[in-house]
């Protein structure tokens, strides 16, 4: 046996030994059906070329497989054998009949549909606060609308990354910003990441990658939220590499906005994360409860309601979860009126509201963050009983979830130091001191803290 065909021989061990591995980690079902169908067109000693049977496969194998492969496919060498996969020709179509012929061939053209932007997030409805001021002013220089006379112009930080969670006005700034650009007649495009990642799956089931990355460079801006959805998506990931590569080597700007920050983000490429941190990252704080009053006047004076002061704060004190929450409760009461001829507007009444409300009311019940809910989130994260962060213990196992826990009950609840001090025994300085240990962790940039408190949140938002 010559050397050349040694390695070659190799090569196909090596696959087998792989698809192996896969069998104990994915199941011999998965792998029969997504992996063993693949068929093998050529080989050599660090190449690998596959077929896939339909471009469904070939995404489900860009998804699951190709980082692993990347990894841990290597020949005798201990060289990495390199994977290309393409997808099989669609079958030739049948011979027309005489009367098909006839008729002039029509096909369907390929097209994106984009998320639409909100008529009310716009600029003069956000409330901006002393810890959004940055973002809101940064954007607003960048859409011409700031008084300032040296305003920041596109490009100038690339990307932009705004990172907050739910309800800290992330959505509503990049919405601003597209309605305020668009009306200079600038490309621009809003996306949710989501709705990035079904683009790319359906262009490559339909052939059609060229017409989604000209949908997608052919801009001046692009506005991305939820980034932190890529999560384990491995093809979407790659294409928005290469998207992020060419619009930012062309100067266009990049907006990007998540519930972590860039170094929080779980199971994305370094390389992308690294991309994320070029230009600007900003935080964005949640809205106090004095200012979910302006924000609820603001967005009641958009769709053109008096709201009655008694029924904003009984809905500040009812949707307490996030502003999106509060939002939408004003917005359901504000159709529902208009549907009932019973309700008079000027007459309205905490009874009436609460009746108007009723689902939503017991919706936000079932999700509202509670003192307990965070005890309990602690305690499954550090894999201990809720009565050891209640506890006297002052182990470290204890002490840490027992300040976190604390933290999380004045940040998320806004519950005073006295309160909380009842609630875990404990006198108001120490909840004082123990409340100031996280929030100097947090600002230090601890990445063990900031991820940890980032999981619970994750988990008590559902």
């Amino acid at each position: 046996m010559n050397f050349e065909r040694l390695t070659r021989v190799k090569t196909m061990q090596a696959w087998e030994e792989f698809l192996k591995a896969q069998e104990v980690e994915l199941g011999l079902e998965t792998v029969q059906k997504w992996l063993r169908t693949l068929k093998i067109q050529r080989f050599d000693a660090c190449n690998l070329y596959l077929e896939a049977k339909d471009s469904f496969q070939a995404l489900w194998f860009e998804e699951h497989i190709r980082n692993k492969a990347q990894q841990k496919f290597i020949n005798g060498n201990n060289k990495r054998i390199k994977i290309h996969l393409s997808v099989a020709n669609t079958p030739q179509k049948a011979k027309k009949t005489k009367t098909a012929n006839k008729e002039k061939d029509f096909k369907a053209p390929f097209e994106l549909t984009f998320d639409e932007l909100d008529p009310l997030c716009l600029f003069p409805y956000f409330i901006s606060t002393e810890e959004n001021l940055l973002s809101h002013q940064l954007l607003l220089e960048i859409a011409g609308l700031s008084p300032q006379i040296h305003s920041t112009q596109l490009g100038t930080f690339n990307p932009i990354y705004l990172y907050g969670s739910g309800g800290s006005g992330k959505t509503h700034l990049l919405m601003s910003l597209a309605h305020a650009l668009k009306a200079q007649g600038l490309k621009v495009i809003y996306v949710r990441a989501e709705t990035f990642t079904d683009h790319v799956v359906t262009a490559i089931r339909a052939g059609e990658m060229s017409v989604f990355r000209q949908a997608y460079r052919n801009i001046d801006v692009l506005l991305v939220d939820d980034v932190h959805v890529f999560s384990r998506k491995g093809a979407t990931q790659e294409e928005f590499f290469h998207t992020f590569n060419t619009l930012h080597l062309e100067g266009k700007q990049i907006i990007l906005a998540s519930e972590c920050s860039p170094q929080d983000l779980q199971l994305i490429e370094p390389r992308l994360v690294s991309r994320f941190e070029w230009g600007i990252v900003l935080p964005l704080k949640p809205l106090r409860p004095g200012e979910m009053r302006k924000l609820l006047i603001a967005k009641a004076k958009a769709l053109h309601f008096e709201l009655p002061l008694k029924i904003a704060d009984y809905l500040i004190e009812t949707f307490k979860s996030n502003a999106k929450a509060l939002i939408k409760g004003l917005e359901a009461l504000v159709l529902r009126l208009h549907l009932d001829a019973k309700h008079s507007i000027t007459a309205l009444s905490v009874t009436a509201t609460k009746a108007l409300l009723i689902d939503l009311i017991e919706e936000e019940q079932k999700t509202a963050i509670t003192p307990q809910k965070i005890i309990q989130a602690v305690a499954e994260q550090y894999g201990i009983r809720t009565e050891d962060i209640l506890g006297k213990a002052q182990t470290r196992e204890c002490a840490l979830p027992r300040q976190l826990a604390m933290h999380l009950c004045r940040e998320q609840l806004k519950m005073p130091f006295m309160k909380i001090g009842d609630l875990f025994s404990r006198d108001h300085s120490t909840v004082m001191s123990s409340v100031k240990s996280i929030q100097k962790s947090l600002e230090q940039d601890d990445r063990e803290i900031s991820g940890i408190c980032h999981l619970i949140l994750k988990k008590l938002q559902g």
